[in-house]
């Protein structure tokens, strides 16, 4: 739903990819054959629908990352893309990865990895992705330069090649704080930071701007967190299993945001974020449009169901994607123009 509400009129095909040939696929999408394509871009997850039984769980066949590599082999795009966690190139010993390098060289292609840094791209979090980026018949796209540092780093202050790392401050403060149990769908003040005003860029309302109604004893938790504070800032009596909770600070970065909002603090109100503000952390414009349920419970996940929140949680933050799609375009562009001097033509 989320997909087509934002992207209207592009082909969205809905259904596991175990379950799809790439022919298939694009037959699906409304192709008659496989067309020539420049690039497949995705990021599946590590772990396979199920370890049971499994002779190898080191076997990139066996997850998701496997299927991912055999549509690169069925339609052989002119270069790919993958994202996944970090935790892909130590999984199983590092045996996971060694064993996807061995398959994607075993498919002619040049590829290189590196580790990259949300915050570095101007999104307001410690978020960190390995990103692979693979060409089939020329050097392989480079990974973005970093745009951004924080405020103290050396690069920032001495040279002043970076701009500063976007705070919460920067991200929120144009959002209504609005209390819990509420709801909200217009902008109380015009947006003043730079990043404000790109993702307020198209929107005239706001979407997804409902908190969640919290008990007195829940409110009163809350209040104990300090400004950036985690659960190991509380006293010890007031502290839950749960320690992965934090207050943002306005003038600091999110921890990673997760698919669950209750890991995380409003910096001045006593609540866990909405859908907006959460998405706000991540990037995301406000015209995008989370569609669906905002949460889902255990069992909405055990059947599949993809809550607004776990949209929100498990997407790669928009403008660090941006980052690396601009570093990949303009490789390919370089090149082409480098095909024309030497008289050869190549389709961009």
């Amino acid at each position: 739903m989320t997909l087509r509400r934002n992207f209207p009129g592009t082909p969205v095909v809905e259904g596991s990819i175990r379950d799809f040939s790439a022919s298939e696929l694009f037959r699906a999408a409304g192709y008659d054959r496989i067309p020539e394509v420049d690039l497949i871009a995705g990021g599946p997850p590590c772990q396979g629908f199920s370890t049971a039984g499994m002779k190898d769980p080191a076997d990139p066949r066996n997850t998701l990352i496997g299927d991912f590599i055999r549509i690169v082999m069925e339609v052989r795009p002119r270069a790919f893309l993958l994202e996944n966690v970090t935790g892909l190139l130590s999984m199983h010993r590092g045996r996971l990865w060694q064993n996807v390098a061995n398959e994607l060289d075993s498919l002619g292609y040049k590829f290189h990895h590196a580790v990259l840094h949300a915050a570095d791209y101007g999104v307001p979090q410690m978020r960190k992705r390995l990103i692979v980026l693979g060409a089939r018949e020329e050097t392989p796209p480079p990974h973005p330069e970093p745009t951004h540092a924080p405020i103290n780093s050396a690069t920032l202050s001495l040279f002043g090649s970076s701009l500063p790392y976007v705070t919460c401050g920067d991200a929120l403060a144009d959002i209504p704080a609005i209390g819990p149990g509420e709801m909200q769908t217009s902008y109380d003040i015009d947006p003043v930071t730079d990043y404000q005003k790109r993702m307020r860029i198209g929107s005239d309302q706001l979407m997804n701007h409902v908190t969640t109604r919290h008990s007195k004893a829940t409110v009163e938790y809350l209040a104990l967190f300090p400004p950036g504070g985690t659960t190991l800032d509380l006293p010890v009596h007031a502290r839950t299993l749960k320690d992965g909770v934090q207050r943002w600070p306005l003038d600091g970065i999110a921890r990673t945001i997760t698919t669950a909002p209750e890991d995380f603090v409003h910096p001045t109100v006593n609540r866990i974020p909405t859908v907006r503000e959460l998405a706000r952390i991540q990037s995301f414009p406000d015209r995008f449009e989370f569609m669906g349920q905002r949460t889902a419970g255990n069992q909405m996940r055990r059947k599949g169901y993809c809550s607004q929140t776990q949209q929100v949680g498990n997407a790669v933050p928009p403008l660090l994607a941006e980052a690396v799609g601009k570093s990949v375009i303009n490789h390919f562009q370089l090149d082409a123009e480098t095909d024309r001097s030497s008289g050869r033509k190549r389709a961009v």
